[in-house]
């Protein structure tokens, strides 16, 4: 427990008591620096925003609940795992990256969503958010459909060690 008056301080310490690796705090920094508000638009071609995607994938692959993916203009997207070539045939066709998605266990306690804006307007911002939260709302019922399916797991092994007799 932290009892430090500094809220920056007690946070820190909270973080570094949960972060069991380097590469979950990497992560975790990523996921914060990559949610600040930009003051200009990235000025990335479609081959940086795709290698920046990959590099991610191939990064915190461990931590990925499914492929992170770009973001396009009309609010198409493409997972990391896709050919190069078929991306930029999509991109073609849908626009230019405005941004990345990514869903991704941080630590056994904490899911998180990574977003990462390319433009700074406010609809491609949008667009980008939109997706996120599309993301997170996949992630919340799964996670409510696991704790189900675990609580009805748990159940039928106690009622097996004892018998099947379990009181209410």
């Amino acid at each position: 427990m932290c009892v430090d008056t500094s809220k920056l301080l007690c946070y820190g310490y909270q973080v570094m008591m949960t972060v069991t690796t380097q590469a979950e705090h990497a992560l975790i920094r990523t996921i914060a620096g990559a949610s600040r508000r930009l003051d200009r638009d990235l000025t990335l071609s479609p081959l940086q925003a795709i290698d920046r995607l990959q590099k991610f994938n191939v990064k915190f692959q461990k931590y990925w609940l499914a492929a992170p993916w770009l973001v396009l203009e009309d609010s198409y997207v493409l997972p990391a795992p896709m050919p190069v070539a078929a991306m930029l045939e999509k991109i073609g066709k849908h626009g230019q990256p405005i941004g990345i998605v990514g869903v991704a266990q941080v630590t056994k306690q904490q899911d998180s969503v990574l977003v990462m804006h390319f433009r700074k307007d406010d609809r491609n911002r949008k667009r980008v958010e939109d997706s996120a939260q599309a993301a997170k709302a996949i992630l919340d019922k799964a996670n409510e459909e696991a704790a189900r399916l675990a609580k009805e797991i748990f159940e039928k092994k106690i009622q097996s060690i004892h018998g099947g007799k379990v009181a209410d």
